[in-house]
């Protein structure tokens, strides 16, 4: 089963959901080892990490361990990249697709990609950060704009994957 109206003339994304998905969850997996380095050479570390596990496990930041904060680091950035895939293949289907980066259609990419990064953000700033940052709350400002520069790069980076990925399936 192919995703959008390809056989009705229209160029929409021309993989099999199975497939996109698969491509998807490659480039977050990616994508998120990727950021282990901003992460480690920020400041702040993997506060924000810290913080999003706080959330999961109802602890404080300071009592959440290093190998869970780097579990939900990643696994977060395979939701995300789930995310921008669920995202471009709805916007596939009502956005125009005439212009395409191997297979996939430039504006939904690039709508998903930006939509995606500002969610994380947005989600993190407004409800992560205040609900779960407990111990680290006054350092807030600090770990924000980390993770403005880590859902920027996330972002970016997923953007320019996508693209080349999908020509090597």
């Amino acid at each position: 089963m192919l995703i959008g109206t390809a056989g009705k003339g229209k160029h929409v994304l021309e993989y099999p959901i199975s497939q996109w998905a698969f491509v998807c969850v490659v480039a977050g997996a990616f994508v998120g080892l990727l950021l282990n380095i901003p992460m480690v050479t920020q400041d702040e570390g993997y506060l924000p990490a810290h913080v999003a596990a706080a959330g999961l496990t109802r602890t404080d930041p300071a009592a959440v361990g290093r190998p869970l904060a780097v579990v939900v680091h990643h696994g977060t950035a395979l939701v995300a990249a789930l995310l921008y895939g669920a995202v471009v293949a709805g916007l596939s289907s009502v956005l125009p697709t005439a212009v395409s980066l191997n297979g996939v259609p430039l504006i939904p990419h690039i709508v998903g990609a930006a939509g995606v990064t500002a969610f994380i953000y947005y989600f993190f700033v407004r409800v992560a950060m205040p609900r779960f940052g407990g111990s680290v709350r006054d350092d807030a400002d600090e770990i924000i704009q980390q993770w403005a520069l880590t859902a920027f790069i996330f972002g970016t980076a997923l953007a320019l994957f996508i693209p080349v990925l999908v020509t090597w399936m």
